[in-house]
């Protein structure tokens, strides 16, 4: 059984059919990229998957249990993780502390009032750190770091919740050439050392060819292509709606 099964999943807006009918998996331990052109419904289709938006028809199956339309708490609580493509922080506290409220929320104590005490999830928090590769930055406030730092904080908090799914909304966005590569090839780790599912949006073809299992294509709402990124690469109508026509 897949870990995420998305079924016939359909979305509009007035008479902009955003989403049509869009079917796929994802397993545990894979990553599958969505990429298309602008418009082509990979934002909606993701905040489908992640809770933010209801479809018109069509539902969202996580590990066995139905979520559609759960809104991004339920779905924070079923399991799904988000990053986003600008990131959400806060830029006041250490890395160590904006990891610690993540941890707070998934223990459910964020509306506590003596959860603000910094030792608690103190240790989770460092790890978590670590985890991203900011070992030696857990206690410097997230508005000194650089962006490909702020980056991993987002992955880490994204990661708090122990997610069994990561929605990873175009995560090297931004990034210079090195920090992209690096990045990936953490998400991937992650993904396959702890058994989590991914599934991103990408801009930037080189990560989605270097590092994902599956590839869907989307355009005008609906997917036209899918498979490994050996197929898509070659694949003449992908070609010809977003890679460039060039063989």
């Amino acid at each position: 059984m897949s870990l995420l099964a998305v079924n016939g999943l359909s979305k509009s807006f007035g008479g902009v059919k955003a989403a049509r009918d869009v079917t796929f998996d994802v397993a545990a331990g894979q990553l599958v990229a969505m990429i298309g052109p602008n418009g082509a419904g990979k934002s909606t289709t993701f905040s489908m998957v992640g809770g933010q938006l209801k479809p018109d028809s069509g539902e969202v199956i996580l590990d066995g249990r139905r979520i559609t339309g759960a809104g991004p708490r339920r779905a924070w609580r079923a399991g799904i993780g988000r990053t986003f493509q600008v990131t959400a922080t806060f830029a006041s506290l250490t890395v160590a502390g904006n990891i610690q409220s993540a941890l707070m929320s998934a223990h459910r104590r964020l509306l506590d009032p003596l959860t603000w005490a910094g030792p608690l999830y103190r240790d989770e928090a460092v790890a978590l750190a670590a985890r991203v590769g900011l070992a030696d930055e857990v206690d410097r406030p997230v508005g000194e770091l650089a962006y490909g730092d702020l980056k991993r904080v987002e992955l880490a908090l994204a990661l708090a919740g122990t997610p069994r799914l990561l929605l990873m909304d175009e995560p090297t966005a931004g990034m210079a050439a090195h920090e992209r590569v690096e990045l990936m090839a953490l998400v991937a780790d992650i993904a396959r050392s702890e058994n989590v599912g991914v599934l991103f949006t990408e801009h930037d073809m080189e990560s989605v060819f270097a590092h994902a299992d599956h590839v869907l294509v989307l355009h005008q709402g609906a997917i036209i292509a899918r498979g490994t990124p050996g197929e898509i690469r070659a694949d003449a109508r992908v070609r010809a709606v977003y890679l460039g026509t060039a063989a």
